[in-house]
């Protein structure tokens, strides 16, 4: 890997700083860098910047610096383009960042002489169906995509695998979640672990009204479909979708949900000296 792409949380107090550093030790070691035209104008930077789809087409690998959230989202934006991604971690509880910022230059090294390797992970691909029968895909998730009302209140949900009747749920909501997304939402509702290089989909019930709702895991070459036509009260209107916890789509009961697997994936630069067993015990607290 010779040309980086630099995709710093602007959000984040300490990502310009080392944004500048990381700059500095790869033009030093004659390396090309990368920048989006607004983080050059930001960080004064601009004799790297470009616009950002020229800097993804120009790049062997972005470098996010950041939490989970921010390599969610530059996961979406480049799932299209194939392109790898290093994630450094900004935040707290982060699985899907490789190294600390503390680590970032040893990581460099690792990585511009060729220490490394890149694991694919499967993303989740979501399309809405109206009681027109109209079809519209509404993105790519690399965690999961969860149905829910917007209030507090409990929903119904008619859950299907490959036009086979799961469950009808009573609950505050239905998590559908790859292997990556395994360690966030669906972990926190009581869903299983699932190691994240594996191709799987992880359905789990969020606090369902039942005392034997359990999550299930299925192929990922299955297709989840949920309805929503137990709803029918005058309140049950404010059902919504989100995608890795960012982007919420309202929906209403008479919409069909669609989830499977996308076509496209995140590819994740991963470090030799890091495995995932190590990072869980590491994360979550475990001896």
């Amino acid at each position: 890997m010779n040309k980086f792409l630099l995709m710093p949380n602007i959000l984040k107090s300490s990502s310009q700083e080392l944004t500048k550093d990381i700059v500095t030790w790869l033009t030093n070691h004659q390396y090309e860098v990368y920048i989006t035209e607004d983080v050059g104008d930001l960080y004064d930077l601009q004799r790297y910047s470009c616009n950002q789809e020229e800097a993804i087409l120009k790049a062997d690998c972005a470098i996010v610096l950041g939490g989970d959230g921010t390599i969610l989202h530059a996961a979406r934006d480049l799932a299209a383009y194939d392109l790898p991604i290093l994630g450094v971690n900004l935040g707290h509880l982060g699985f899907l960042a490789e190294v600390d910022e503390t680590d970032i230059y040893s990581t460099l090294d690792d990585l511009c002489s060729g220490r490394y390797s890149i694991e694919d992970r499967m993303m989740l691909q979501t399309t809405i169906i109206d009681d027109n029968n109209q079809v519209n895909n509404i993105g790519l998730a690399l965690n999961d995509v969860v149905v829910s009302r917007a209030s507090s209140r409990m929903g119904g949900y008619s859950v299907f695998v490959n036009d086979e009747l799961v469950n009808h749920y009573f609950a505050d909501g239905i998590i559908v979640s790859t292997p990556t997304g395994s360690t966030a939402y669906n972990l926190s509702a009581g869903g299983p672990i699932l190691v994240p290089s594996k191709e799987m989909i992880v359905i789990t019930p969020i606090c369902p009204h039942s005392l034997t709702a359990r999550s299930i895991v299925i192929s990922s070459d299955d297709q989840v479909r949920i309805n929503f036509k137990q709803n029918r009260r005058p309140h049950d209107k404010d059902l919504q979708v989100t995608i890795d916890g960012q982007q919420v789509i309202g929906i209403t009961n008479d919409t069909e949900l669609v989830i499977e697997q996308s076509k496209v994936y995140t590819h994740l630069v991963k470090l030799n000296s890091v495995n995932f067993y190590s990072l869980l015990r590491k994360k979550l607290g475990s001896n």
